[in-house]
């Protein structure tokens, strides 16, 4: 348990701190946005840029925590959390507290194969991490959102204006924004810009179509704003994406 308004201020340090808060509260600088942590809350420190962790002056956490460190860790942190996403709920607590406990009891045992088991512990966390934080099943959707959400990834190179999303839902632009932030935590053009987003790596990586024309084939306006959403979304650019997966 940390003591009233203690904590840690730095500019970077080797490698993401990751903190699980079991009780109290506590204050989290990240990514450049400021995060109010509660109980039941997993937050994902991006060491690489200046970040702090501080406990609440009057109800002070109490937290459980490790470092994350390897050659690219925020390429991890896109792939398991949400763009620019660094804290999440956990409902399977009992799970992660657990799997803290293992991850404790391997670190002080200081056998031989210790690294072994710390690389097949933090497989596992990110495995319980990207459980937590998968949207929902296709049923749990309302009728009109997941007709909606089908016809999108259905053709998501269409142009997908508000009058059209209206037609293919049967509700008002305004319901589908409501909708889409209720039950997948997303606007309609996030979601529209990360299914073709999906759409360009499936060619990218079954093609050698140049980046201009899958630009456009996804629906995109220009190469500039294909590379620029990419990046946004996946973190890295689509030359290096596609480099990096074909093992070029």
């Amino acid at each position: 348990m940390a003591s009233a308004g203690r904590g840690i201020r730095r500019d970077n340090c080797p490698g993401d701190d990751v903190l699980y808060c079991l009780s109290g509260r506590g204050k989290v600088e990240t990514g450049g946005k400021t995060f109010d942590v509660g109980p039941g809350q997993l937050i994902w420190i991006d060491g690489s840029r200046p970040h702090a962790h501080l406990a609440n002056d009057e109800d002070p956490w109490s937290v459980m925590w490790f470092r994350l460190a390897g050659a690219d860790t925020s390429h991890l942190r896109h792939r398991i959390l949400k763009e620019e996403q660094y804290r999440i709920d956990v409902d399977n607590a009992s799970d992660l507290i657990s799997w803290f406990q293992s991850l404790f009891d391997t670190m002080a045992s200081r056998e031989v194969n210790t690294d072994l088991n710390l690389h097949v512990a933090v497989a596992k966390f990110l495995q319980l991490v990207s459980a937590e934080n998968a949207p929902p099943t296709i049923s749990d959707l309302p009728v009109a959102l997941r007709r909606l959400t089908h016809a999108i990834r259905s053709s998501p190179h269409l142009s997908w204006t508000e009058v059209e999303m209206e037609k293919s839902a049967g509700i008002s632009p305004s319901q589908i924004r409501r909708l889409f932030r209720q039950h997948l935590d997303s606007t309609p053009r996030d979601f529209l810009r990360k299914e073709r987003i999906l759409m360009a790596q499936s060619i990218m990586l079954e093609s050698t179509t140049p980046l201009y024309e899958i630009a456009q084939t996804c629906g995109f306006f220009d190469a500039y704003h294909f590379s620029r959403d990419f990046r946004r979304v996946v973190g890295s650019s689509p030359k290096d994406w596609r480099l990096m997966e074909m093992g070029v």
